[in-house]
């Protein structure tokens, strides 16, 4: 086509010898303006060439960086991971060993343990029988408590408010218990014990009286000017007193003998001695 248009613009006219000047400029600007076109359309597409190689390059660039940079941190950690592995592998060597060693103390312990269950039955039985002799003495205990004397009334009451607070099954708590409140019981049935009570009188009066305990066979008192005297037995409900007029002199005589007033001497009061086979003589 071109080569057309060429000998087209420089084919002679007929009606002159060689080409116009206007038929050359048209054809030069034709070229020109095709030769722009070219241009402008290879300037972009190389343009766009450039821009995405540029941008492939740097992808690349940052894509080896971090490919560098997790090759680093993996041989980090694979030397941390490397000293963990020998520790776990000597920590199972120590946990194994234990193992073997609570096997067999697991061994002992059940052949231990079918031993005690043995021993567990025969203690079962002891308890039982104990704990029906420790039901006795608190009976027992509690039989005593309606005839004890003044002297040791605050003393027992103590001792059963701690046997109600106590658990029933603690058979060795209620044991003590019982065994202090009897001890302290025997203590005072082999001594001789001065206790001051208030008395009121026939004629409505209150006194102070010295009581002088025989263990737990007996008493007298006397009030302090020794004009009255009484005998203290003691009985289911309690200890019972008795007007002894006829031994004023001999009982006031012993109080003030036990208390240190008077020296040491004889003196005859009334009450009963038991001999061994339960009679009175």
């Amino acid at each position: 086509m071109q080569k057309k248009i060429a000998r087209r613009a420089f084919a002679p006219n007929q009606m002159t010898e060689g080409p116009s000047p206007f038929h050359i400029a048209r054809f030069i600007t034709r070229c020109f303006f095709k030769l722009a076109i070219f241009l402008e359309v290879a300037g972009s597409a190389l343009g766009d060439d450039y821009e995405r190689l540029e941008s492939a390059t740097k992808r690349w660039l940052d894509l080896e960086q971090r490919i560098a940079e997790e090759h680093n941190a993996w041989k980090s950690q694979r030397k941390v991971l490397s000293q963990s592995v020998k520790v776990l592998e000597a920590s199972i060597g120590e946990l194994t060993e234990v193992l073997d060693n609570l096997k067999v103390s697991a061994e002992m312990r059940s052949s231990e343990f079918a031993k005690n269950e043995h021993t567990y039955e025969d203690q079962e039985v002891a308890r039982a029988y104990y704990a029906g002799k420790l039901d006795e003495f608190t009976e027992l205990f509690l039989r005593f408590r309606a005839f004890v004397p003044d002297y040791l009334e605050e003393e027992m009451n103590t001792a059963q408010e701690k046997l109600e607070m106590a658990d029933p099954i603690a058979l060795g708590a209620r044991a003590q218990i019982l065994i202090a409140a009897f001890t302290r019981v025997e203590e005072f049935n082999r001594s001789v014990t001065m206790d001051y009570v208030s008395r009121e009188l026939a004629d409505g009066r209150d006194v102070m009286v010295s009581v002088l305990y025989w263990g737990l066979a007996r008493a007298y008192a006397v009030d302090p000017q020794g004009t009255i005297a009484w005998e203290l037995k003691p009985g289911l409900e309690g200890w019972v007193w008795h007007d002894r007029p006829e031994y004023i002199q001999q009982i006031h005589e012993l109080v003030q003998i036990h208390g240190q007033t008077r020296p040491p001497s004889i003196q005859s009061v009334p009450g009963k001695v038991f001999h061994e086979l339960g009679g009175e003589k």
